[in-house]
């Protein structure tokens, strides 16, 4: 019997490329789930890719999303949607903070809630107990392979299997008869807050539309402290929102400049920023993920 594989599908051109290797490579080895976690906040463009690889690889691609509990102890659960019903509003960050807050660096838990536990859910509902993990991470960003990925099984195809770089993945997809219309700074999430300042600044200059979700979700619950958090040390007029130095989504919309920022989507090699917007379910951005 095949041992089963799931491929973790973040909506990005690696990530499309490691499943069209995987399909074309260990189809005759493992069972395979492809799986992509909608969060809400994904740019349009990345749901149109999703769409459109499902189609160009001949594939089922299972759409989930969170669905988030406020009993003690009753994690999050999961619901299955399509590129038509997928959510495109702050709904389900708004749902995710009612229970565990305001997500950031100090509180990485939304790729864990919006991503890593609704997958894990779905995969329960079918059955799945023990099953291997691909997670769509290159050659050139090495640094990203989680510590611990023996103990989570997870498979890294793109970098023990066929070493690839941003070079190659740029230069298939050209190949291809679409391409993810979106830059390399832009990235999937639209306002992730762990791009860096000068990628945030940029996106405010050119879309400052895109942060009006957390905007308002900072406006609503900068005060809100679950019971799983400390603002110990903090003053009594402290606000929590997303981003870094304690800015605000309202901060980077009144300080939007048009800076240059490479866009490693069609011109480099490089790996640019080692630790921004790294969302696979398993990155080594924060142990918040195995948890």
């Amino acid at each position: 019997m095949k041992e089963k594989l799931l491929v973790s599908f973040s909506g990005g051109e690696t990530s499309g490329y490691m499943l069209y290797w995987i399909l074309n490579n260990w189809q005759d080895k493992y069972e395979i789930k492809v799986v992509f976690a909608n969060t809400g906040e994904e740019n349009e463009e990345t749901l149109l890719f999703v769409e459109r690889c499902a189609n160009l690889f001949n594939i089922e691609v299972i759409w989930v999303e969170g669905v988030f509990h406020k009993e003690h102890g009753k994690g999050t659960t999961h619901k299955i949607v399509n590129f038509e019903t997928a959510t495109r509003s702050n709904r389900l960050f708004e749902e995710m903070i009612q229970v565990y807050g305001i997500p950031n660096n100090s509180y990485p838990h939304c790729n864990r809630e919006l991503k890593l536990q609704p997958i894990k859910s779905y995969l329960r509902s079918i059955g799945w107990k023990d099953y291997y993990t691909a997670i769509g991470i290159r050659y050139d960003e090495i640094d990203r392979i989680n510590s611990k990925r023996k103990e989570h099984k997870l498979l890294y195809p793109l970098v023990t299997e066929v070493k690839t770089t941003k070079t190659k993945v740029n230069s298939w997809w050209d190949e291809q008869p679409f391409r993810l219309e979106l830059k390399g700074y832009q990235g999937n999430c639209k306002t992730c807050w762990k791009k860096s300042e000068k990628k945030l600044l940029k996106i405010a200059f050119e879309a400052p539309e895109k942060f009006n979700s957390f905007k308002i979700l900072e406006e609503e619950y900068s005060n809100f402290i679950p019971e799983s958090r400390s603002l110990e040390g903090k003053s009594d007029n402290y606000k929590i929102t997303f981003f870094r130095k304690n800015r605000s989504a309202e901060w980077y919309i009144e300080n939007a400049v048009d800076l240059i920022v490479k866009d490693d989507s069609s011109e480099t090699s490089e790996q640019l920023d080692l630790f921004e917007e790294s969302c696979d379910i398993f990155s080594m951005c924060g142990d918040d993920n195995n948890n």
